[in-house]
C-alpha cells in the first residue's frame, strides 16, 4: 500500500518519543445522527490515546466564518503540538469556517485528512486551495484520491501522503449461519448498489431457494422516498431490511453471513467503510471493480465487472465450501492491511515528526 507516498518520509520514531505530544483534533459531531467521518475520528482518537498521545477533540455548535475568532482561541487554549483537521465532515457541512481557521492559525503544524476530492463538487474543490494552503501535511485515504488532488494542485505533492481508513465496526469471528445468508451493508441511498443487490438476488433465489437475503443500512432523511422504494422492493421479494443498528449488531450480522454482496457502482476501494466492516468480520466478499479499485483489493477479492459475474461468484461460494473458506481467508488478509493499530502508527509517526520539526 502506498503509505507516505510523496510525503516527507522518515521511519516512525520510537514509542517513547511519542509521549507528551498534544494533538488538537477538529471534526465536529452530529450525534445522535450517524456520520462516517465522526466515527473515523472517534476511532483514531482512541487508538492515538492508546499510543500515549494527548488528543484533545475540539467541538462547536457552529463552524461559520463569524465563529473563527472563538475557534482560534479555543484551539490555542489547548496548547497543541499538532492540529489535526478532518474534512469534509457532516458537522462542517458547507461552512467556510474551517477554511479561514486553516489559513489564519499559527499555533502548531497543521495536518488535514481529506476524505474526499474526486467526488466533490467544483465549488468545494476550489475552496481547498484555501483550506490546504498552509497545511504541513495532507493525508489522503487512497492513491486514487491523492492522484486526483495533485492533478488540480500539483504544488501539494511534497506534503501529501496516503493513510487508509479503518473499519468503524468491531471485528468478530466468522460463523456463517444455516441456511446461508447473503448480506448487503451500507446507507439506504442512491448510487450505493442496492438495485444491483436486488437484481442479483432475483437471479440467485431460484438456485438457492433456502438462502436468505438481508439488507442492513441506515436511512438518510433527504432520500426518504428512495428508501421507501427499496423497502417496497424488499417486501415483494422476501428480502429482510434492517434499519439503524448498533455497530456490534452490524458486525454480528456480517459475521453470520455466508457472503457479503457489495456491488459498489464505482468499484471497491479502501474508502468503502462497508467493505472494511465485512473484511474485519471475515465474511467472503463479492464486489465490483472500478477505476478506484487498488491492486491489493484486486489481488485478494478478485472483484468482477458485471452483475452476471457477481452472481457466478456468489454461486461458487454457496456451492463450494472450499472456495468459501478460501474467500474468508482473503477477507482476513485484507482486514490486516487496514487495522487501526497500523493506521495509528502511521499518524503517530507523522505527528512526532512535525512536532519535533516545529520545536
Amino acid at each position: 500500500m502506498n503509505v507516505y507516498a510523496g510525503a516527507p518520509s522518515v521511519a516512525p520514531p520510537a514509542v517513547t518519543a511519542r509521549q507528551g505530544v498534544r494533538v488538537a483534533s477538529l471534526c465536529g459531531s452530529i450525534k445522535p445522527l450517524f456520520s462516517g467521518t465522526d466515527d473515523f475520528h472517534e476511532n483514531l482518537v482512541s487508538v492515538l490515546r492508546e499510543k500515549t498521545f494527548d488528543v484533545r477533540p475540539v467541538d462547536r455548535v457552529k463552524w461559520g466564518l463569524t465563529q473563527v475568532p472563538d475557534l482560534l482561541r479555543q484551539v490555542a487554549a489547548e496548547r497543541p503540538d499538532v492540529i489535526l483537521l478532518q474534512y469534509p465532515t457532516d458537522a462542517f457541512n458547507a461552512s467556510l469556517g474551517p477554511h479561514a481557521f486553516c489559513l489564519l492559525q499559527r499555533q502548531a503544524p497543521l495536518v488535514v485528512t481529506l476524505h474526499e476530492f474526486s467526488a466533490a463538487n467544483p465549488i468545494r474543490r476550489a475552496s481547498l486551495s484555501v483550506l490546504l494552503a498552509r497545511a504541513d501535511a495532507v493525508v489522503m485515504t487512497s492513491d486514487r484520491e491523492r492522484d486526483a488532488l495533485l492533478s488540480s494542485y500539483p504544488w501539494l505533492k511534497p506534503r501529501t501522503l496516503v493513510i487508509p481508513i479503518g473499519s468503524n465496526f468491531p471485528a468478530c469471528e466468522w460463523r456463517p449461519e444455516q441456511p446461508p445468508m447473503v448480506a448487503y451493508f451500507g446507507q439506504i441511498r442512491p448510487e450505493k448498489g442496492l438495485e444491483a443487490f436486488i437484481a442479483c438476488r432475483d437471479l440467485l433465489a431460484p438456485r438457492f431457494p433456502q438462502a436468505r437475503f438481508v439488507i442492513c443500512g441506515s436511512r438518510v432523511p433527504k432520500f426518504a422516498s428512495y428508501a421507501a422504494t427499496i423497502e417496497a422492493s424488499c417486501l415483494n421479494r422476501g428480502i429482510t431490511l434492517r434499519g439503524e443498528m448498533r455497530p456490534a449488531d452490524v458486525s454480528g450480522l456480517l459475521g453470520g453471513s455466508s457472503v457479503a454482496l457489495l456491488p459498489f457502482p464505482t468499484g471497491a476501494s479502501f474508502r468503502r467503510g462497508s467493505l472494511l466492516a465485512a473484511a474485519v468480520c471475515g465474511v467472503p466478499i463479492v464486489t465490483l471493480s472500478g477505476g478506484e479499485t487498488p491492486s491489493e483489493i484486486t489481488r485478494l477479492l478478485a472483484p468482477v465487472s458485471s452483475q452476471e459475474a457477481m452472481v457466478a461468484q456468489v454461486t461458487q461460494y454457496l456451492a463450494d465450501p472450499g472456495a468459501l473458506v478460501a474467500a474468508h481467508e482473503k477477507s482476513c488478509e485484507l482486514a490486516s492491511l487496514v487495522s487501526w493499530d497500523a493506521i495509528g502508527d502511521q499518524y503517530a509517526g507523522l505527528f512526532v515528526k512535525l512536532a519535533a520539526r516545529a520545536a
